[in-house]
């Protein structure tokens, strides 16, 4: 099919790539993140393309433009930013906890190396390098998956790092928790309806975290909703807690 004036496509060219096409443009952004299957907080909501400054596209319905002058080695044969260029460019522009996310599942997925997302935001200059420098830094292939991220991300704001995916072995049982402190044996897990609301899943459940308990761990459970829209009360928690747990230790040293 004719994309546009001289840009010819396949029928089954996905639309993102057919409207990035049409514009002679770059996929680019969230766009090219879900294109390359990366996990994010909430899926896109209109076509993100690249074009170079100083272009005047056509508004197009549902079509995010972004202006930049990408090198060759940015861009793959197939119209779309590469995984560091994608990662970078998320970075720059998504709220932190939503571009960690796209972090963590590139490096999960094995797209990009720990050390080549630190070169390659390292060199970045200018207004919207802090975000991408920040996300190189902290992003953890081991998170599980975007709620995870999310969680840990909102937490990090608050200056509260924690381990992603620890397991935890006592005597009497063994679980990989999301996130944990293992100087104040806590553990903050973000629990999803979507693989917890079954009933093995919930008996599985309590079984896990009583044995957690048992074992002398301190468990928090948060689920999307306290994440992404009640995450000042979900920090108070974790501060305060973090706070009792810090005190308990130093009487014990005492």
């Amino acid at each position: 099919m004719r994309a546009t004036r001289g840009v010819y496509a396949l029928p089954t060219l996905p639309v993102p790539r057919a409207v990035a096409a049409r514009v002679r443009g770059v996929l680019s952004h969230a766009s090219a993140a879900e294109h390359y299957r990366l996990k994010m907080v909430t899926p896109p909501d209109r076509v993100h393309v690249t074009v170079a400054p100083g272009r005047k596209p056509r508004p197009v319905d549902g079509v995010r433009f972004h202006y930049r002058t990408l090198a060759p080695d940015e861009v793959t044969r197939h119209g779309v930013t590469t995984v560091l260029r994608t990662v970078l460019d998320c970075a720059a522009v998504m709220p932190f906890r939503e571009a960690l996310a796209v972090a963590d599942s590139a490096l999960r997925q094995d797209l990009l190396l720990p050390d080549e997302l630190l070169a390659g935001a390292v060199v970045l200059r200018g207004p919207f390098s802090a975000g991408p420098q920040r996300v190189a830094r902290l992003a953890d292939g081991r998170a599980a998956n975007p709620f995870e991220s999310a969680l840990r991300a909102v937490l990090l704001d608050a200056g509260l790092p924690f381990t992603p995916q620890v397991t935890i072995t006592s005597d009497t049982s063994s679980a990989r928790v999301d996130l944990a402190d293992a100087r104040l044996r806590l553990v903050v897990e973000g629990d999803s309806y979507t693989y917890h609301g079954t009933r093995p899943a919930f008996t599985a459940d309590c079984v896990r975290y009583d044995e957690l308990v048992r074992a002398r761990w301190v468990v928090l459970r948060f689920a999307w909703e306290h994440v992404m829209f009640d995450d000042r009360w979900l920090v108070e928690v974790v501060r305060d807690v973090v706070a009792w747990r810090t005190q308990e230790l130093g009487r014990r040293r005492r």
